[in-house]
């Protein structure tokens, strides 16, 4: 199974902070964004194959690091 490992990534052009999915070679293959401007939250695989096992983990890990918005507001109201 490959490696994984995550970092959080603050995007000042996109107004939001994501957590991204990095694989053995520390190449970005996913990442969950949260914009702070308009409250929504994307999952981005640009394009690769993902391990379930993998998105899971990075969901549960972007749940936690991401929430709340910058305002306050939960993750759970997000559009």
């Amino acid at each position: 199974m490959t490696k994984f490992k995550f970092q959080i990534a603050s995007d000042i052009v996109r107004d939001g902070l994501g957590v991204e999915l990095l694989d053995a070679e520390n190449n970005v293959v996913a990442e969950v964004f949260r914009c702070d401007r308009d409250h929504t939250i994307v999952v981005n695989t640009f394009g690769n194959d993902i391990l379930i096992q993998a998105i899971r983990q990075l969901l549960e890990c972007a749940s936690v690091r991401l929430d709340p918005f910058e305002d306050g507001t939960s993750l759970d109201q997000a559009r």
